[in-house]
């Protein structure tokens, strides 16, 4: 068995390669078109921003060597890269072992609104993303220290960077409070309470709610804000199941739940698309959490199941008409 595990693993890490470059050439030449961001900003050669928090995304975003603009090349092949891994790590601690399924359900998710749209738009927050699915994957294989290594780099990225990597720590610490108090549901109700209002004071004191509302081209905001709710409702509805899982389940769960607490400050705020992308980033991570609360044979058809709405939703918009172009 052992031996199975690591030929099929060997296998999965040999297309996600191969499939990665593939992806990372088609979409830097243009095969889905590309975003109106590329045309107003990621069309620059080299293009360096003064903060220090997206001097890096945008260095790689517009990366350009000897005049040959690679930059969308770039992004796309680590976007397609670091997903194959998240996806790897949770078809590895849910022992999925099918390589058909594996390479399905990949090429499937590389087309969902999140990373396809990252290809070529939103490049600094998608370089944030890779980051962040590489801290998810390596918290699924319990390498804790390379995990917060991978979200503080996300920090140096987009700025964004920095509300995961702060909800991070928070979860450590409120995970501490939890060794604490015996009365643990208190503590979790009061510890998303906490985020929730913290973080709306916070983008109230720098003055965030003072900036552009605008909606980017369709309103997903209320269909993000019933997302986040039901993740809060689906976490307390599974409280006491949570506590039977590996540290490494209840870590990214606890992440997740306090995610969708903390988010929602940014719909009050009246931050309309800021709204929109901060969850975006998170929309694969938390389909793969509740995942991992199905069992082996049902986690097939879930990821399937969801994925296929998510690729849906994705062409219904008009990501491929209007988004891409």
């Amino acid at each position: 068995m052992p031996l199975k595990k690591k030929y099929n693993s060997s296998n999965k890490l040999y297309f996600i390669l191969v499939i990665s470059i593939i992806y990372g050439i088609m979409a830097g030449e243009g095969f889905y078109g590309y975003s109106n961001d590329y045309y107003a900003e990621y069309f620059k050669s080299n293009l360096v921003y003064p903060s220090y928090r997206e001097k890096l995304g945008s260095i790689l975003s517009t990366l350009t060597l000897y005049n040959i603009h690679i930059g969308v090349h770039l992004t796309s092949f680590f976007l397609a890269l670091t997903t194959g891994i998240i996806l790897k790590s949770f078809f590895y601690i849910k022992n999925l072992q099918s390589l058909l399924i594996f390479v399905f359900i990949f090429l499937i998710t590389l087309h969902i609104h999140p990373i396809i749209m990252s290809t070529s738009g939103a490049m600094r927050q998608g370089w944030t993303m890779c980051f962040i699915f590489l801290s998810f994957a390596m918290m699924f294989n319990e390498k804790k220290k390379i995990s917060f290594l991978f979200i503080v780099i996300s920090v140096f990225l987009h700025k964004s960077g920095l509300v995961y990597f702060l909800i991070y720590i928070y979860t450590f610490a409120t995970f501490l409070l939890l060794d604490i108090f015996k009365n643990k549901k208190t503590i979790t109700i009061l510890s998303g309470l906490f985020i929730f209002f913290v973080c709306s004071y916070g983008l109230y004191i720098v003055g965030f709610s003072k900036i552009d509302h605008r909606i980017v081209a369709s309103d997903y905001r209320f269909m993000w804000l019933t997302l986040n709710i039901f993740y809060i409702l689906f976490f307390f509805i599974n409280f006491n199941l949570n506590a039977n899982f590996p540290f490494k389940i209840k870590f990214l769960n606890f992440y997740s739940y306090l995610f969708c607490c903390a988010a929602p400050s940014f719909f009050l705020m009246g931050l309309n698309w800021q709204y929109e992308r901060i969850n975006m980033v998170m929309g694969l991570p938390m389909i793969l959490i509740v995942g991992s609360f199905f069992k082996r044979n049902g986690s097939y058809l879930y990821l399937f199941a969801v994925l296929t709405v998510y690729l849906f939703l994705t062409i219904y918009q008009g990501m491929y008409t209007i988004g891409l172009t």
